[in-house]
């Protein structure tokens, strides 16, 4: 899951999956020596948790560790590993490629605009009066389209909602169990017309914090802002719900990771809306990709994820109700929706 280098936006840029920095044991992959000096500085100066690290000490081990790649390898993970609470990575240029490559077969166009009659069917253990979407993990393709690939996999949430909103539904699930990443932006506006509360106007749904000020997730009508910036846009409105507000029930579970946990923060402190399952991965925390001079990238941990509320740690996010199994959490989930006004009078 590779984005443009440079991060033309920490924005695009948006959240990683973890991603392990050691290759398959018969070829070790490593960053030139040029290259991991550059590395380690930046890990210094700009990672997340940087003060978990001593690195004079690190700096030392590795100058221990020339003429051994396996030690070298190690002492990098450990590195990355601890200044970003296990979420960043090294990227080799054979990684990048060959997850751009994958990436592109799993997002082609015919893909993304394909109907998903199928996909948005109805569990057959859910009331009628319950909708339900499944928003799963997402990655572009670096490349000028990655702005078009964020709108139409959006617009295709948006239609999976659409096709079900018949107006006799008075609660919806949004189901992120599955969602183990990638970017969260067409997550966001994929499923604005559950998330927002509002018709007009701009609504700040989430944050990420640094050091320095926080920067809102603002969701609009008919796209997704980081501050003022504009992130994806649909170029006109966005579906919007015949039932403005009805209760929402989200789902979570251990899989759920970094840019579904974005998205669990961006519903969690919305009216009318409580979340059932399993505690998340624990890396809400948001990477930028920082290119080497070798060609390789660093996946870099900067900043925490947070609430529309400001509440947020960069760890797992326990859910409203705590349920094991994915049957008892579906059943949870509908028993509360089912029990609030919009549905108990229908």
């Amino acid at each position: 899951m590779l984005v443009d280098l440079r991060m033309r936006s920490a924005a695009l840029g948006a959240l990683f999956c973890t991603m392990a920095l050691a290759a398959p044991a018969a070829a070790i992959e490593l960053p030139t020596a040029q290259a991991r000096a550059e590395l380690l500085d930046t890990l210094e100066r700009e990672a997340l948790y940087r003060d978990r690290v001593d690195w004079p000490e690190m700096r030392a081990r590795l100058s221990a560790a020339q003429g051994n790649p396996e030690k070298i390898r190690d002492v990098l993970k450990e590195a990355i590993g601890r200044s970003s609470g296990g979420h960043g990575a090294w990227l080799s240029v054979e990684r990048m490629r060959s997850e751009a490559t994958r990436s592109g077969r799993a997002t082609a166009p015919a893909a993304i605009t394909a109907s998903d009659a199928t996909a948005a069917a109805q569990s057959p253990a859910l009331d009628p009066r319950i909708g339900q979407v499944e928003i799963g993990g997402f990655s572009v393709v670096p490349g000028p389209a990655v702005v078009q690939q964020m709108q139409e996999r959006a617009a295709r949430w948006q239609a999976i909602i659409r096709d079900q909103d018949t107006g006799k539904r008075c609660g919806w699930i949004v189901d992120l169990r599955g969602n183990t990443g990638g970017n969260m932006w067409p997550m966001l506006l994929g499923m604005a017309p559950l998330l927002r509360i509002t018709k007009e106007g701009e609504e700040t749904v989430g944050s990420f914090a640094t050091a320095k000020d926080p920067s809102p997730w603002r969701s609009t009508p008919s796209g997704m802002r980081l501050g003022t910036r504009v992130i994806v846009d649909l170029g006109t409105p966005g579906y919007r719900l015949k039932h403005p507000g009805v209760p929402v029930a989200v789902l979570t579970g251990p899989r759920t990771a970094s840019a579904g946990e974005a998205t669990v923060l961006a519903l969690r402190g919305r009216p009318q809306t409580r979340s059932f399952g399993e505690p998340t991965a624990g890396v809400s925390t948001a990477n930028v990709v920082r290119p080497l001079v070798d060609g390789s990238a660093l996946v870099l941990t900067t900043s925490v994820m947070r609430d529309r509320n400001g509440r947020g740690d960069g760890l797992k996010i326990t859910p409203d109700q705590h349920t094991r199994s994915d049957a008892a959490t579906v059943a949870a989930a509908q028993a509360w929706l089912l029990a609030q006004p919009a549905c108990a009078g229908r």
